[in-house]
């Protein structure tokens, strides 16, 4: 359940645009930050990987030339994508 939520907050990240998308993305890290339900490592690391880098999104252009780390919303809807894709894979292994 909490997988496919999860999912869900990225497709409508990925799908929105300005401050609805900085919305959603808060929104995941936050659930995935503050839910110590997750208990298997693997789907932890996961998600806190997708979870760190989606830190570093800047919608803002000029605040994002302030830091290299910072990154726009081109990079932000490949790690969305990546992120879906990696949670798809691991429900895929989930026996059922």
């Amino acid at each position: 359940m909490l997988l496919k939520k999860l999912k869900e907050i990225l497709c409508k990240a990925l799908l929105m645009s300005g401050n609805e998308r900085v919305l959603y993305v808060k929104k995941f890290q936050n659930i995935v930050w503050d839910d110590h339900s997750i208990k298997k490592e693997e789907l932890n690391d996961i998600l806190t990987d997708i979870a760190y880098l989606l830190e570093f999104y800047e919608s803002n252009e000029i605040l994002r030339k302030e830091s290299r780390k910072c990154y726009g919303d081109e990079q932000l809807e490949y790690i969305l994508k990546k992120g879906i894709e990696k949670i798809e894979l691991y429900t895929k292994k989930i026996p059922k």
